[in-house]
């Protein structure tokens, strides 16, 4: 069945200063069944009162009747945007319509799965009055708060009705499903991992609005490489805060020269420095989105001076057609590595090394895009050289060449025993004990040469834990454990190894990790688990846990904190 639902374009402040509709129309055709809600086998909107905190409601499904095909949920007026039946159905449909970019057929290429143990996401619309949403794994729920405008206005800014804060907080929730192990990671690069990944599912779902890319290259003149709709990050919510000017509309801004060197002593628009702190995950995060914008912006420029060549037109002409095409490339570069990742704690080059293998294994060729992203990588010191990005692909695997990968996918036993007898090729230490994933199955659409190509391929993942020094002073260890691990991707036809991958294990990260955990130690929101617990017998929800057991020290929750330490810092951000 066929559903169509009015969603968002951008925030109501966006659509009103670029003169948009503040809606478009959105078909849904992936679900099994439609509730009232609304609530889907894995999307379900629970919207609660906020004075009495019991369940609202939700908008009543309709079904097709007679002849017609297409349901529709009753919204009231699609006109009155600050509805709760209209907020209800529009955060609905962003959030599976961001659902979708991510499983189509040249990205992921599967269904999703999220990280808790429950079929369903549930979206709050309305959490409460705060300056803020979040993602939280514990309870299995998107949670959209609301705010005012001024502190005696009565008018509200409700996070729900951004098209960027439902879709960054989405690709929080997708990119937990993806690689879980970062939910608890306490590398600062980590968790700047999950906040860039959500800001470029923002930046994806802006470029699938055809309205939007429409208006923008008008208002540009085909341009991406200002500060627009596209590069400007919940440009209402950050309005608002801020009380700046329109220059400086945004949350965070992904046109940015951020950068990991400290010899870089420039400012950026705000006259804040270009080199942001190796322990600060939301600074950290614009360092890779803002190379990875850059990426784009080369790959839409160099679109658009073939595209003008190929037809005999302007490039301005041809910017729309050079914007879809190039969007649908770099979400394909994006989004598959995210597979490739190895688990356990990451670093921003892991991650560029899987984008590279990811699109190397399927387009062997020297790449211009691959160019671009080492160059950027390098610039702003997210790799020490181009050489430490260069990953081999495609490689004939003699432990490969025998194995029945039907049973290597259903059977566990088979998986370890395959990873015990093949220690050296996935880099486990000797005698540690190792812990095997779920194998993944999945057939992606690659573009060739020869056009259009099904590949079909066995994501493998092995993790074990790794021990290492740990600089806080008692009543914490003096060893800290993280988890670290080995990704194979296996090519299903030709047993070829398309990709290894094994966590960063470097030196600097190991510092990263010190320098984070002493800052949640000066804060107060490091606690070891004897310590974090509340007057009723519960542990907190409002520290990050210290385990220790055997002389070790185990972190999780950091992930989960890091919006409640921003708020408790003076920074109000949306997670």
């Amino acid at each position: 069945m066929k559903v169509r639902v009015p969603m968002m374009i951008q925030d109501p402040l966006t659509s009103r200063y670029k003169g948009m509709e503040n809606t478009e129309e959105f078909f849904i055709d992936r679900e099994d069944f439609f509730l009232d809600g609304p609530v889907t086998r894995r999307v379900a909107v629970l919207d609660f009162d906020p004075r009495s905190g019991t369940l609202l409601s939700g908008a009543a499904f309709l079904p097709p009747k007679g002849e017609r095909t297409v349901g529709r949920y009753h919204v009231a007026d699609e006109g009155d945007i600050h509805a709760r039946d209209f907020n209800q159905v529009s955060v609905f449909a962003t959030v599976l319509r961001t659902m979708y970019m991510f499983e189509e057929e040249d990205a992921l290429g599967r269904p999703l799965v999220w990280a808790f143990d429950a079929p369903q996401l549930l979206v709050i619309p309305r959490a409460g009055e705060w300056a803020n949403a979040y993602y939280e794994r514990e309870s299995h729920s998107l949670q959209f708060y609301y705010f005012p405008v001024h502190p005696s206005s009565g008018e509200m800014i409700y996070t729900s009705l951004s098209r960027d804060i439902i879709a960054h907080e989405t690709g929080h929730a997708i990119l937990d499903g993806i690689a879980p192990d970062l939910y608890n990671a306490v590398t600062p690069q980590s968790l700047a991992l999950h906040e860039a990944i959500a800001d470029l599912t923002a930046l994806m779902m802006a470029f699938s609005s055809h309205n939007l890319r429409q208006t923008v290259l008008s208002q540009t003149g085909g341009y991406i490489s200002n500060s627009t709709a596209f590069s400007a990050i919940a440009e209402e919510f950050g309005r608002v805060l801020s009380q700046e000017s329109r220059a400086t509309f945004y949350l965070r801004t992904l046109l940015n020269n951020k950068t990991l060197d400290p010899a870089d002593t420039s400012l950026d628009e705000r006259g804040r420095p270009n080199c942001v702190a190796r322990n600060d995950p939301y600074a950290l995060s614009e360092v890779l989105s803002g190379a990875l914008y850059t990426v784009i912006i080369n790959i839409h420029e160099s679109l658009k001076r073939r595209e003008a060549a190929e037809r005999g037109e302007s490039e301005y002409s041809v910017s729309g057609r050079a914007l879809a095409i190039g969007a649908e490339r770099f979400k394909r570069m994006i989004f598959r590595a995210l597979d490739y990742l190895p688990p356990g704690e990451v670093s921003f080059a892991d991650y560029g090394r899987a984008i590279i293998a990811a699109d190397q294994a399927s387009h062997p060729d020297p790449s211009k895009e691959r160019d671009w992203l080492c160059e950027e990588f390098v610039r702003r010191r997210m790799a020490p050289d181009r050489q430490s990005l260069e990953v081999a692909t495609n490689l004939a695997e003699p432990a490969l060449q025998d194995l029945n990968l039907e049973t290597f996918v259903e059977s566990d036993w088979a998986a370890y025993e395959f990873a015990n007898r093949n220690r050296e090729l996935l880099g486990i230490p000797r005698g540690i004990p190792f812990r095997v994933r779920p194998r993944l199955d999945v057939t992606k659409l690659y573009y060739t040469r020869e056009g259009k190509k099904k590949i079909r391929e066995c994501i493998f993942k092995v993790s074990w834990e790794r021990t290492e020094s740990n600089t806080l002073s008692k009543p914490f260890p003096a060893k800290r454990q993280i988890t670290v691990g080995t990704t194979l991707a296996i090519d299903w036809e030709t047993r070829a190894l398309r990709a290894k991958l094994t966590s960063d294990l470097s030196d600097e990260q190991k510092h990263d990790r010190d320098l984070m955990l002493r800052h949640l130690t000066d804060q107060g929101f490091l606690q070891l688990e004897r310590q974090a617990i509340g007057p009723d017998g519960k542990e907190l929800r409002s520290v990050v846990i210290a385990e220790a057991a055997s002389g070790l020290m185990r972190v999780r929750g950091v992930a989960r904190m890091l919006p409640i330490i921003e708020a408790a810092n003076g920074h109000r951000k949306e997670a």
